[in-house]
């Protein structure tokens, strides 16, 4: 079975959202519709000190829609069958290894204007990766300086609600 691991998680199998796995210092939450263009490129361009990886749900919507080829460079893609247990489901996880921060940020602006996205996305690298959903921005790193950085630099758009200290596993999430 394959796997990606960013932050020490593998953000390719997992089917509980990760917010509530990790612990405060290693997380931030921002509701999808505070953040703008410019204030993506500055978490793009702090987050990332190079290139970003991309993963996102490929099997909910129809990719001739999408027209992701438009915006990005793609030069490195390939394709995950992933069965979800739990959901007795099997989907699609596309990767896109490689991408300039400029890409990056383009991805999420384009996810922001198309009524036809990926459901679930990932922009990451091997110690933090950011969740993109269509409500919430969900941002973890084992680098607890990025995070507190996040918090210092946006705290009047994260969503402080969510600072709690409530950790779940998967397992007690499905009651295992």
């Amino acid at each position: 079975m394959s796997s990606i691991i960013s932050a020490g998680y593998d953000i390719l199998n997992k089917q509980l959202s990760p917010f509530m796995q990790f612990k405060n210092q290693h997380r931030v939450r921002f509701y999808e519709s505070r953040l703008t263009y410019f204030k993506y490129r500055r978490l793009v361009g702090h987050i990332f000190g190079g290139d970003v990886n991309l993963l996102y749900l490929s099997s909910a919507y129809n990719k001739c829609n999408f027209r992701l080829w438009t915006v990005l460079n793609i030069s490195n893609y390939q394709e995950y069958k992933i069965e979800q247990n739990h959901y007795d489901l099997v989907v699609m996880m596309a990767n896109i290894n490689h991408l300039s921060q400029s890409d990056a940020v383009n991805y999420i602006k384009y996810t922001k204007v198309k009524e036809n996205h990926p459901f679930i996305s990932y922009l990451y690298n091997e110690q933090t990766f950011i969740r993109l959903s269509p409500f919430y921005i969900d941002i973890i790193s084992e680098d607890t300086s990025v995070i507190e950085w996040i918090k210092r630099e946006f705290e009047r758009e994260y969503a402080h609600d969510f600072d709690i200290n409530e950790v779940i596993s998967e397992a007690e999430w499905y009651g295992k």
